[in-house]
């Protein structure tokens, strides 16, 4: 059995499909079941995002979505076939002029009507895709409805493993198909209430249904070929990895390599599954398996912009239990994420890395603690990261510090397990940085 995920990246016109169908045709074993995880067709999760911004143009937005449905399904499928998803497609885009006509007059969306209305781009996408296979011979059916149960954290919904693993099989159950279509990035509460689980949760969905059917390898296929050294748009020089630890892979995650779910690969810890990410249009992949082993060194970099550094200096925290607490509950209250924290072993100082957009908001939060703060300032920053399990070996990461040492880093946090460094620098020194530990990366993976 095989769990393959179908990036949205990669479904945008008919030359697309027909590489996706050689892929699925080269994956699937039609003696046992395959499961199909798809995203939204490109673009389509964002012109639904649209509909939520632009209330007034939301109507000719869900016309220009199901138009685009209907052109695709025109090409890549034909007679019944068509006309059976044709009136599926239609019935969905029904329920969404609905949608999208009611919160032009009420003129308010809430977390569960956004997601809701989210949830429509991959249920119009395992309509399509099924279609599509079942055109060119291959015995697919697809379950509109998500797999997934969560519970109605809206817009980052949690999965609810045991009841997921019970839906899924339940579901199965009822087709006799060998491919099976569903949709990824959606759930449904206990309460039957659409949820989503974050930009890029498809992945996430084929790791945690892989984990469900204890399957030994999910795939994930996308539009570059796979988990590359560097941004190539940035760093032209940057090669796809070949290997990833699951320590490695997690960091890369959660510093936004690749834009995979920071919870991507939290289903395969403890087994024995391999995700590989390959692409569309390209030979090579990135193989995610198992643990740091002596031949890892150093794998890749991640750069993150437009963030702030706010240091607050006061002596007035010095030994002070639960001062730094009280500042952490003014970020909270300002409903501010805090993305790196540091503070020195005098206390006298406390600096918190966050989006530039928040800056505002938190410095007006802090203003009201002025009993306790006596002076607060701020900077543009950035953010560079190395990963690699060789950084836990003290030759490579007292290189890798020293060749960021010149930049003058504003402070220097390790991630899990040791396998990434993350240099906080200033806005201008980003790029040449991040050219420099690129370059340590290759070094590294050439000896």
């Amino acid at each position: 059995m095989k769990v393959i995920k179908i990036g949205g990246s990669i479904q945008k016109d008919e030359k697309d499909y027909e590489l996706i169908l050689e892929k699925i045709r080269k994956e699937i074993d039609n003696s046992d079941r395959n499961i199909i995880v798809t995203s939204a067709i490109k673009n389509v999760t964002n012109q639904l995002l649209e509909i939520i911004k632009n209330m007034d143009k939301s109507t000719d937005i869900v016309t220009d979505i199901y138009d685009r449905h209907i052109r695709l399904l025109s090409k890549l499928s034909k007679g019944g076939e068509f006309e059976k998803t044709f009136q599926e497609l239609s019935k969905l885009s029904d329920e969404l002029y609905k949608i999208a006509w009611s919160i032009r007059v009420i003129d308010e969306v809430t977390p569960k009507v956004k997601d809701y209305i989210l949830s429509f781009g991959e249920r119009f996408a395992v309509a399509l895709l099924s279609a599509f296979l079942r055109s060119n011979g291959i015995p697919a059916v697809h379950i509109s409805e998500p797999v997934l149960v969560t519970d109605e954290n809206f817009g980052e919904a949690n999965v609810l493993f045991q009841q997921s693993k019970e839906n899924l099989l339940k579901k199965m159950e009822e087709v006799k198909e060998s491919v099976i279509v569903v949709p990824g990035f959606i759930g449904k509460s206990l309460n039957n209430k659409y949820t989503t689980i974050g930009r890029g949760g498809s992945d996430y969905t084929a790791t945690v249904i892989g984990r469900i059917l204890g399957v030994k390898e999910v795939k994930l296929i996308t539009e570059v070929p796979g988990v590359m050294t560097a941004d190539p748009k940035k760093i032209p020089e940057a090669k796809t990895i070949p290997r990833l630890s699951l320590e490695e892979a997690v960091e890369l995650s959660q510093l936004g390599a690749k834009r995979l779910h920071p919870k991507t690969f939290d289903p395969i810890f403890n087994t024995d599954i391999k995700v590989i990410i390959e692409g569309l249009y390209e030979e090579g992949n990135t193989i995610v398996e198992g643990s740091c082993t002596k031949e890892d060194t150093l794998k890749g970099i991640a750069t993150r912009s437009n963030l702030e550094l706010v240091t607050i200096e006061s002596t007035n925290i010095v030994g002070k239990i639960g001062s730094a607490a009280t500042i952490m509950s003014e970020a909270r209250n300002a409903n501010v994420n805090i993305i790196a924290i540091s503070q020195p072993v005098t206390e006298t100082v406390i600096q918190l890395v966050i989006d530039s957009e928040d800056k505002n908001r938190l410095l007006e939060g802090l203003t009201k603690l002025s009993n306790l703060i006596e002076d607060i300032q701020s900077r543009k920053v950035s953010a560079v990261s190395i990963v690699g399990c060789g950084l836990r070996n003290k030759e490579i990461s007292s290189k890798v510090i020293s060749k960021a040492s010149p930049f003058d880093p504003l402070f220097i946090s390790r991630g899990l397990k040791g396998v990434s460094l993350t240099f906080i620098v200033d806005e201008k020194d980003e790029n040449e940085l991040a050219k420099e530990l690129h370059e340590a990366v290759l070094e590294w993976q050439t000896k």
